[in-house]
């Protein structure tokens, strides 16, 4: 099923190129984005001097910082020419723009990655959700990882997305059958239609790519964002992001949320779906 048109797709991410680094701000993705990169440091086993591939890595703050915190060689791969472009500045103003590179190209298609180049692929956030052929974009992850190499990918949550539309949206029964249907959420006019995942299906194209799906967790599965932390540029705070504006504060829920991470239950509670994958 075709999400959107190329057309479609570059009028949205045109505007959100120049504004994605702001939308960050809340505290609650500061929460969000600790949990991602301390599943990172746990999972991936990174070691100085490997190459790392960045999946829809947008403006290069995942790769900036993957080079920076193990001394890795990152390759960000994007659709998006506006998000490379503003990725290019970033990766010029940080002191790894040597260790750094920006490859223009579509994940479900990507003949410009070479098989079995990479020790290690991330995908952070929604990236997952984006795309019209999953299973596609699996099996070139599959192919461009080298024996024994392991990923951990991102995607919207279906639970999740049901639970915010009863919740929070008020969603009737009509929108909430449809989303069950298609897996996809329609979250506001100016948002593209996104796939929704649940664990199982994430398992199944892992395993259907040749991929061994070891684990999956949720991000974030104790602290949820209010829905103010979707509005940048942000004219209120949510009581979430207010919260763990506390450093102590702030500490203790990291805490809780990586020791909720360890329970594969868990998963899909978590507004955003991970799983660590590794070719064998």
């Amino acid at each position: 099923m075709s999400l959107m048109t190329q057309s479609e797709f570059d009028t949205f991410f045109e505007p959100y190129a120049g504004n994605v680094e702001g939308f960050y701000e809340a505290t609650y993705w500061h929460l969000a984005d600790e949990v991602i990169k301390e599943l990172i440091r746990r999972h991936l086993g990174l070691q100085p001097g490997q190459r790392v591939l960045d999946v829809g890595g947008g403006t290069g703050r995942w790769g900036i910082w993957l080079a920076g915190e193990f001394g890795v060689s990152v390759t960000v791969a994007d659709k998006s020419a506006d998000m490379l472009r503003q990725a290019e500045a970033n990766r010029l103003a940080s002191p790894v723009a040597d260790s750094v590179e920006l490859v223009h190209c579509d994940i479900e298609n990507a003949p410009e990655l070479a098989s079995e180049s990479f020790d290690a692929v991330i995908s952070t956030y929604g990236v997952l959700s984006f795309l019209d052929d999953p299973a596609a974009a699996f099996a070139t992850i599959q192919r461009v990882m080298r024996p024994g190499a392991a990923g951990f990918l991102m995607s919207h949550s279906l639970s999740n997305a049901l639970s915010s539309k009863i919740l929070r949206d008020g969603a009737g029964a009509a929108e909430l059958a449809e989303i069950q249907a298609t897996r996809t959420v329609k979250w506001s006019a100016h948002v593209p239609s996104l796939r929704l995942y649940d664990a199982d299906e994430l398992r199944s194209l892992a395993a259907g790519a040749g991929l061994t799906g070891e684990r999956v967790f949720g991000v974030t599965s104790l602290a949820l964002p209010g829905a103010e932390d979707f509005g940048y540029p942000y004219d209120r705070i949510s009581d979430i992001s207010r919260a763990l504006e506390d450093k102590e504060y702030f500490a203790t829920v990291l805490g809780l949320e990586l020791e909720a991470s360890e329970h594969d239950s868990w998963a899909e509670r978590g507004t955003n779906l991970a799983i660590k994958v590794r070719r064998p």
